[in-house]
């Protein structure tokens, strides 16, 4: 559901830990879970399960569509979020998914998601309403990981409270910083094109969101290494380039192949006279999503003050 109030938000990290402290009531451990997540939830729901990519053995599965796999059976964990919890998906996918597991929580602030897991006895995580869909994201990554860590993901809860001090430093050094204001104005007249790696792709749905929601404008986004593959040569032959201005994430990974295709890209494509602005992220990879998202609220919030 669109909001047309929806604005950044500066209090991300205090959103965080203030849902870290909601009870979620110990589950039996998980191995597989689908995870589906509608409207923008998807962003809270990427940055979280990366920590599960990176430090668990629980398999998690993000999916962002109304049809669930055939492999959903008795035994496997099913999540759905949704903000709102009137995404029209949600019918369609809680109706299959209880058919298959008893193993169904939802996450949600109301709406009919809420009605039928209460209808369905299911475990539910109520967020709280009339937020705009920046606003809840904070929280959705607090219950999320309080949930994953309920099922079995170890050591996440901890994690984020750890990184959070850290998040609220970089919160207030970016926040109406020389940083977020180049980065504004670079975006004032051209259409921004943000890349990252797959593993940060919340950092560039946040982004492209945001940029489309709260300025109406348009904006795109895609993934390294992909971006290497197919678009490259368009940014160097294409006359119309310079109506677009790159903003390319880099983080190191912990793979060589993939370090040495960012480091080539970025170092290319200012040769062909390309706008494009590099932006570093530092922590491990739930962090670093977490800092690019807040980047993009403080990027967009100054836009928003300029127009």
């Amino acid at each position: 559901m669109l909001r047309t109030d929806e604005k950044p938000t500066r209090f991300l990290p205090e959103h965080i830990i203030e849902s870290l402290d909601n009870e979620v009531l110990a589950q039996e451990r998980a191995n597989n879970v689908c995870l589906f997540n509608f409207e923008a939830s998807n962003i809270a729901a990427d940055t979280v399960s990366s920590y599960v990519f990176e430090n668990s053995d629980v398999q998690v599965h993000t999916i962002v569509d109304r049809q669930v796999p055939a492999w959903v059976k008795e035994g496997v964990d099913v999540i759905i979020m949704s903000y709102s919890g009137d995404s029209e998906e949600i019918d369609e996918v809680y109706s299959d998914a209880k058919k298959r597991t008893n193993r169904i929580h939802c996450i949600t602030s109301g709406g009919k998601l809420r009605k039928l897991a209460e209808d369905g006895g299911d475990d539910l995580h109520l967020l709280p309403a009339g937020l705009t869909n920046s606003e809840a994201t904070g929280y959705e990554i607090g219950i999320l990981a309080c949930l994953y860590e309920a099922l079995g993901v170890e050591g996440i809860t901890d994690s984020l409270r750890e990184m959070v001090p850290d998040l609220k430093r970089y919160r207030d050094s970016v926040w109406d910083s020389a940083q977020a204001k180049d980065l504004a104005e670079s975006m004032s007249e051209r259409i921004p094109v943000i890349y990252c790696i797959g593993e940060l792709r919340a950092v560039h749905k946040r982004w492209k969101m945001l940029v489309n929601q709260v300025e109406g404008r348009l904006a795109f986004s895609g993934e390294l290494p992909e971006f290497d593959h197919n678009e490259i040569v368009s940014w160097t032959e294409d006359k119309d380039n310079k109506a677009f201005v790159i903003i390319m994430f880099r983080a190191e990974t912990e793979s060589p192949l993939l370090n040495h295709i960012v480091r080539t890209v970025t170092d290319l494509l200012p040769e062909y006279d390309v706008n494009i602005k590099n932006v570093e992220l530092d922590g491990r990879l739930m962090e670093r999503g977490i800092r690019g998202i807040i980047l993009a609220d403080a990027v967009v919030n100054c836009m928003k003050e300029a127009d």
